[in-house]
């Protein structure tokens, strides 16, 4: 029998920005990293499905944030947000593709654009409704019209000759509102490492479809695994997920080989609750099985996880952006081997943490990182909110205009490390130090560069209860930590009715 939608409401509201405000100057290169030009319609940037929406946002690292951004060459209808995010309600299909030129301007006036094209088509697209669907067995067609039901379907299988189909190569796949197990392929199981391998022969452009949000479950039906993203996995691209690991055996829930160009968007990831030391537990995992440049993860939504929410390998040239963790998770944002041109900007971090809110634990070269406009609440000033450690010989880490309510850490930093800048920050906790950064181990304070940051105990009353600065400290609005402007740090909620 057929069953309606629980249709559910998702509210985000993101960092608005006055322009006028001065910005932060920029310490990496100014540079788009999504999209890329000169791809094809393998991406998801360049192409869609007729009288979708389309929606997708620039990545943007470097330079003078804040930005802003413009287009200048589009469709009828398409627009662009203070974000970057571009918005195209209703494409309509054309015998040509349509030309779009997004420029960027920062904030010390240096600016950047990206051309691309979109086709417009109902080729290459494919349909899965958990709820109102028909299996590949029963008559589904994967159409609009007559969409499958299963992960199965999508997968071409659930034996072993099904892991080398590629019968739907290249295709994008709407997922529609409802549960969708591990029903595919699993292997590995005899090894406590059991995972459903999706290739590079697999479609990976994932995307909810407009309005709704499916559940992809972890452990459900005798289901246990997690999603091995590997073998050619460039134009990666998943968003709008309710990720829920519910608990599943082997600790992890997305472990991507990155090979470029990948896209983790608007997801929510919950569910993690299997940890063991070494085990590299987490959510979101950007593995050694590639090394791939071009990576974003933005406006994702993360809690109930024993270990990460993201753990960071060999992915370089990557923006970690907007993503809001809303409850305790020991170590929410860990980038920890390779880790070359990141930029970790505008998360909102709450709760309690173990490691470090950010915790840069660098176990391969390491250099060039970024952390500003974050915003960090502790729930105890203890907790670590920046915890620093990095491999030797590596290079320069920034961390400017942050607000930091917890421990700011530098630990074992050499006259081969950094410098470690810290910047313009807000930074609150109980620590000794009058800085408020805490010295572990070995520290070359030559190495550690400090300056122009708002500093206190919590009795200080610097902050609010939102992060926001209090009126006595009003003025350093624009000036030091998170807030940009008269604009309030990123809120983020999320219901279901």
């Amino acid at each position: 029998m057929k069953t309606a939608r629980n249709k559910p409401i998702n509210i985000i509201i993101f960092l608005l920005f006055i322009w006028s405000t001065p910005g932060l100057a920029g310490n990496l290169p100014f540079e788009i990293f999504q999209p890329q030009a000169n791809l094809d319609t393998t991406n998801r940037f360049y192409k869609a499905y007729p009288g979708l929406e389309y929606n997708v946002r620039l990545a943007v690292a470097g330079g003078g944030f804040p930005y802003q951004f413009a287009l200048t060459n589009a469709p009828t209808g398409m627009t662009i947000d203070a974000r970057g995010e571009i918005s195209w309600a209703n494409p309509a299909e054309s015998n040509t593709p349509y030309q779009v030129t997004a420029s960027v301007t920062d904030s010390e006036g240096a600016s950047q654009s990206v051309s691309w094209t979109i086709t417009v088509t109902t080729t290459g697209f494919l349909f899965v409704d958990a709820l109102n669907g028909t299996t590949t067995d029963q008559g589904g067609t994967g159409t609009l019209s007559n969409p499958w039901k299963t992960m199965k379907d999508v997968y071409g299988g659930d034996d072993y000759d099904s892991k080398w189909s590629s019968d739907y190569q290249g295709s994008f796949v709407y997922w529609r509102e409802g549960e969708y197990i591990l029903d595919a392929f699993l292997e590995n199981c005899s090894t406590s490492n059991c995972h459903v391998p999706w290739y590079g022969n697999k479609p990976k452009v994932w995307i909810a479809y407009p309005g709704e949000t499916p559940e992809i479950n972890f452990n459900s039906s005798g289901r246990d695994g997690y999603l091995l993203f590997t073998n050619n996995t460039s134009n990666l691209y998943l968003d709008g997920f309710d990720f829920n690991l519910s608990n599943n055996s082997r600790g992890k829930g997305l472990s991507i080989g990155n090979n470029g160009n990948i896209t983790i968007r608007k997801n929510t990831f919950r569910g993690l609750t299997n940890c063991w030391s070494g085990g590299n537990n987490s959510q979101l995992f950007f593995s050694n099985g590639g090394n791939g440049q071009y990576t974003s993860a933005q406006d994702n939504i993360a809690s109930e996880s024993c270990g990460y929410w993201l753990l960071g390998y060999a992915s370089p040239k990557t923006v970690v952006e907007n993503n809001h963790i809303t409850t305790n998770i020991p170590l929410p944002i860990g980038p920890k081997s390779g880790i070359q041109n990141w930029t970790i900007r505008g998360n909102h971090i709450q709760g309690q943490t173990d490691g470090g809110a950010i915790f840069i634990q660098e176990f391969g070269t390491s250099g060039d990182i970024e952390i500003n406009f974050n915003l960090i609440q502790m729930s105890q000033s203890s907790g670590p909110a920046l915890r620093l450690f990095s491999s030797d010989p590596s290079g320069p880490i920034y961390v400017n205009r942050n607000t930091f309510v917890g421990q700011a850490v530098a630990w074992h930093l050499s006259d081969t490390k950094g410098p470690w800048e810290f910047t313009q920050n807000v930074i609150i906790n109980n620590a000794a130090s009058a800085d408020k950064i805490t010295r572990q181990g070995t520290v070359d304070e030559s190495r550690l560069l400090i300056s122009d940051n708002l500093v206190g105990d919590l009795s200080d009353n610097i902050v609010n209860s939102q992060g926001e600065l209090t009126a006595e400290y009003i003025h350093f609005i624009g000036n030091r930590g998170h807030q940009v402007g008269g604009i309030i740090d990123s809120v983020f909620a999320n219901g279901f009715e």
